[in-house]
């Protein structure tokens, strides 16, 4: 029971410090340069199509670079 409300705690505190280093590079942005804020988007939203073909390739490099370790190990 106290692990899981410390786990929960920890929890809550990464999320709250994730939420407030996002929240000032926005206002960083909205001060400096509000021109080249980001749009918004929702959680859950899918990945724009140019985002979406860098992280294929992405992951296309990285499964070859994967591939070829194994391969080498052997």
């Amino acid at each position: 029971m106290l692990r899981a409300r410390g786990r929960h705690r920890a929890r809550r505190l990464e999320e709250h410090r994730a939420l407030a280093h996002y929240l000032a590079g926005l206002s960083a942005f909205a001060f400096h340069d509000p021109k080249a804020m980001p749009d918004f988007r929702p959680a859950g939203a899918p990945p724009r199509a140019a985002e979406a073909a860098v992280h294929t390739a992405d992951h296309e490099r990285v499964r070859g670079a994967l591939i070829g370790m194994a391969l080498r190990a052997r």
